[in-house]
């Protein structure tokens, strides 16, 4: 155990501990045991906690104030401090908060069992992953071995004890299968945990297995009504135009058929409901996108038409996610894709067409939206070699248009130009050559675009606006830089390692009385 040093500004601020003088810095080591072990673990727990806070790069410190907070038991304020012990570079001290933190992570469990069991549970297997993590690494620590047994036998019988409460309650009479399966769920669930903690328990081996099947039955009952339960429509009120199929029970039918399957995957009845489900719930998306497609064809706005015919994909998508033969989603899907590359189309050569009477700062715009368009319709229509050559041909429309937007921006106009359009104008033509360099790579866009760029940065340089703040320097030497630094903790000899353990189980404060006490602590 790492000793109990203290600065003389944290003795100072406590009256339990005998007054030190400023020529003597260092705590009396053996006053402070005495307290720990005479029933004062909680102030020297908070004590030590304080220096900790003031010293939080300390890590002999932060060890100390851990296991005197486990003395006082505070084993939560114990844990982050040996969380902050095993993030440094001290692999003894860690080795030793990592022992420790098993101990209070066992304790915390045993604390809420009445309360919380969910949270016992998680606690001690927690502190079994300590353990047999310090056994890793240490293979002859004794200590954290006869732990690791201790804990793995208790965590194991809390789950096997849970298990077979949960299988009584799942076989009382008169329950449906739904009814039942919450309790099966969570009986398979504590056979399977203890299976895992003690591989070769034959009472958890024997009840997972009974569990796995009750459970799968009941989950391919539940599953089969649920999944013939008729469909719906429910209105949308977001947008009444558009009614919802209902599949919410086909949809949980379904899961619970899946899980039943994983669970028991040869059982022929289960995968054959499990298909039939997938046929049923494919044809309810079809249905919707069917509604998003009569709507579709009574809106006029090309925007909403695109969004409707999207919206239609994505549930064919899903349809075949279920069903990937499903023969209505196939042709629906091929109809949806027609539509779609259609108006893409269409409005391609709108815009290509509005762009030769638009401004050349709007034709550049239309002419790059006319060929985004006619890009997504090619992605539907890949064989297509009439939409290849729209394509081209709006690429070389845009490309003409680019540049000679740039040529227009790069030249000055008549008169006085105030600095701020000046650098507007420019940054306008940076981007109209970006935008041609992207799509038609050459050297002369390439000379201009460095020609613009090396105006626009003279051009900020005037206007004050290189990044740089006003009466901004050079980057010096911060304001009190090399003072105040908190002065290096003094430690007297070599760390001891005797009684009494300032964490022994069964020392005077700990509370509850006799919490853990088959743990063996250091």
């Amino acid at each position: 155990m790492t000793l109990l040093l203290l600065l003389v500004a944290v003795l100072m601020a406590t009256t339990a501990l005998p007054q030190v003088s400023a020529a003597n810095p260092l705590i009396d080591i053996a006053s402070l045991q005495r307290q720990l072990t005479n029933g004062s673990a909680a102030s020297v727990a908070d004590i030590l906690g304080a220096a900790a806070e003031r010293d939080s790069g300390n890590v002999h410190l932060n060890y100390d104030h851990g296991v005197a907070a486990y003395a006082a038991g505070r084993w939560e304020d114990a844990l982050v401090a040996f969380d902050q012990v095993e993030t440094a570079r001290n692999p003894r001290l860690a080795a030793l908060a990592r022992f420790q933190r098993g101990n209070a992570e066992f304790q915390l469990g045993a604390v809420s069992r009445n309360a919380n069991l969910d949270e016992t549970i998680s606690r001690w297997k927690a502190s079994l992953e300590a353990f047999t993590s310090l056994i890793k690494d240490s293979p002859k620590e004794e200590r954290a071995r006869r732990n690791e047994v201790y804990v793995r036998g208790q965590l194991a019988g809390l789950l096997l004890e849970e298990a077979k409460k949960s299988a009584e309650q799942s076989r009382k009479t008169g329950q449906t299968p739904a009814q039942r399966t919450p309790a099966l769920r969570n009986a398979f669930e504590k056979f399977t945990d203890a299976k895992d903690v003690v591989p070769d328990n034959s009472e958890a081996i024997t009840g997972e297995a009974e569990m796995r099947q009750e459970l799968a039955s009941a989950l391919k009952q539940e599953g089969i009504k649920n999944a013939q339960a008729p469909l719906s429509l429910k209105p949308n009120r977001r947008e009444p135009r558009l009614p919802d199929v209902d599949a919410s029970r086909l949809e949980k039918g379904l899961a619970q058929l899946e899980e039943s399957a994983e669970l028991r995957p040869n059982d022929p009845e289960t995968k054959a409901a499990l298909d039939q489900a997938k046929e049923r719930l494919a044809s309810a998306k079809v249905k919707q996108a069917e509604t998003f497609l009569t709507l579709e064809e009574q809106v006029p706005v090309t925007r909403e038409k695109l969004a409707l015919l999207r919206m239609a994909r994505e549930q064919i998508d899903k349809a075949l996610d279920q069903s990937p033969k499903h023969a209505e989603a196939l042709q629906l899907g091929e109809e949806i894709d027609r539509r779609l590359s259609q108006i893409h189309e269409e409005e391609g050569d709108f815009l290509e067409q509005q762009s030769q009477f638009s401004p050349q700062e709007q034709q550049a715009m239309q002419l790059g939206q006319a060929l985004d368009h006619f890009q997504q319709a090619g992605e539907l229509r890949p064989d297509d070699k009439r939409l290849k050559a729209k394509q081209q041909q709006a690429e070389n429309k845009l490309a003409e248009a680019l540049d000679k937007l740039a040529d227009k921006l790069m030249q000055s106009p008549e008169g006085a130009e105030p600095m701020e359009s000046q650098a507007a104008r420019l940054e306008g033509a940076e981007q109209a050559l970006g935008e041609l360099q992207a799509l038609k790579p050459s050297d002369r866009t390439d000379q201009r675009a460095k020609q613009v760029g090396k105006e626009l940065d003279g051009l900020r340089e005037k206007m004050g606006d290189n990044g740089k703040e006003p009466g901004q320097g050079q980057p010096g030497s911060l304001p009190g830089q090399g003072q105040g630094q908190q002065p290096q903790p003094q430690w007297i000899g070599q760390p001891l390692d005797g009684p009494p353990r300032i964490n022994q189980p069964g020392s005077k404060g700990q509370s509850p009385k006799n919490a853990g006490k088959n743990i063996r602590d250091y």
